[in-house]
């Protein structure tokens, strides 16, 4: 599997949390690395979210409340695992840094 084939299901699952949000997040780091078992195909994603605004904390709540139970429409590809490893508070915003497995949904 490429390095291009491994963020393939990087961009539908930033849609999917943006829509969880209900705000437009500020996509950084993202880091994509292929992933294989015998008989699955996938990536690892880390990457940050970054919401910007006097709401950014509602925002970032939103997004992870329910997570680990939450399902999600990412086309061709299955959301396996997800995990918040970080969430840093400042005074313009909020960021959370996200790691996730997604597998091809063949």
């Amino acid at each position: 599997m490429s390095d291009t084939t491994a963020a393939a299901g990087l961009a539908p699952l930033v849609r999917a949390l943006a829509k969880r949000s209900r705000a437009q997040p500020i996509l950084e780091n993202a880091r994509s690395t292929p992933w294989s078992s015998i008989t699955f195909t996938g990536a690892r994603h880390r990457f940050s979210l970054r919401f910007e605004s006097d709401r950014a904390a509602r925002h970032a709540h939103a997004m992870c409340d329910g997570l680990n139970y939450a399902e999600f429409e990412l086309g061709a590809h299955l959301l396996v695992d997800i995990a918040i490893l970080d969430n840093r508070v400042s005074a313009t915003g909020c960021t959370l840094t996200v790691e996730a497995l997604t597998i091809a949904n063949d």
